[in-house]
């Protein structure tokens, strides 16, 4: 079993640096983000994972038509899942001095909380995750499988997801292959994750990471906050969105991996605190 992090002590700041989480904006993804081409209309919320009104998703490429065409069904889009970037300064940065030596936006995490929802979807199975290294930080495909790692440990039941570096999908695509992928995103969107439900019962989610964003890729969680990067954590990212992908809602609980956004220098996200372990353990 992964290791819970209690966080009553200073860790790695990750996806969420600020106690406040992101305002919902329904019927509207984040600035430049873009919306995959479907049927009807469907845009969704800068923050919280909801369950979304269908629609009827057409695949972009020949291989996925083909795929589509020999295992059936109609995939239904239910849920885009947007994680922004959090650039303010936390409140332990608002000293003069320490600006001026503290170029992250991140701090270290207080404790996390019990809190955990669940989004209504889940891994069938153990599956692949097909990635698309075009755009990606050296290291990517590794930072991503330990991500998933993290949720698989905190609950043996939960399939397992293998990440293959052979994929060329440049969009998200209902293809019954969950896939990973750079593109630009614009503004300060870091990934947005598509989930589709298909009429055979199947589940499927595709990950987005921004190119128009720095990464890096800590050597570790530290202390929860690489104070001295001005730049986003993969993993720390990935993590977060992987929750999405087996089946977990956002939190407003600030230090909790599935907290809706990330700042600069953090990693605390890359482990889990008690609700996000409770919540994949709810699930499966």
């Amino acid at each position: 079993m992964a290791p819970v992090r209690s966080r009553t002590f200073g860790l790695v700041a990750a996806l969420v640096a600020m106690p406040t989480a992101a305002t919902v904006v329904a019927g509207a993804l984040a600035s430049g983000a873009t919306t995959p081409t479907s049927t009807s209309s469907r845009a969704r919320s800068v923050s919280t994972a909801r369950s979304a009104s269908t629609s009827t998703w057409t695949p972009q490429r020949s291989a996925a038509t083909q795929r589509s065409a020999a295992k059936g069904g109609t995939a239904t889009l239910v849920r885009v899942t947007v994680t922004t970037g959090n650039d303010s300064p936390g409140p332990v940065d608002r000293d003069p001095a320490r600006r001026r030596r503290v170029r992250a936006a991140c701090v270290n995490p207080g404790p996390g909380t019990n809190a955990y929802s669940l989004n209504g979807s889940r891994v069938n199975g153990s599956t692949t995750a097909h990635f698309n290294p075009a755009g990606a930080p050296s290291g990517a495909a590794s930072a991503f499988q330990a991500a998933y790692n993290t949720w698989k440990a905190a609950d043996p039941n939960a399939p397992s997801i293998s990440v293959a570096s052979d994929s060329t999908a440049s969009s998200p695509s209902a293809d019954h292959r969950y896939e990973i992928m750079f593109k630009a995103l614009g503004g300060r969107t870091l990934a947005i994750t598509y989930t589709w439900h298909w009429s055979t019962g199947e589940n499927e989610s595709d990950t987005v990471f921004g190119t128009n964003v720095p990464w890096f890729l800590a050597p570790g969680e530290g202390d929860g906050c690489y104070e001295g990067v001005t730049a986003y954590d993969l993993q720390n990212t990935a993590t977060h969105e992987f929750g999405h992908v087996y089946g977990l809602g956002h939190v407003s609980s600030a230090f909790n991996t599935m907290a809706p956004t990330a700042s600069t220098g953090e990693t605390y996200k890359r482990s889990l605190a008690p609700g996000d372990a409770a919540g994949i353990r709810a699930i499966y």
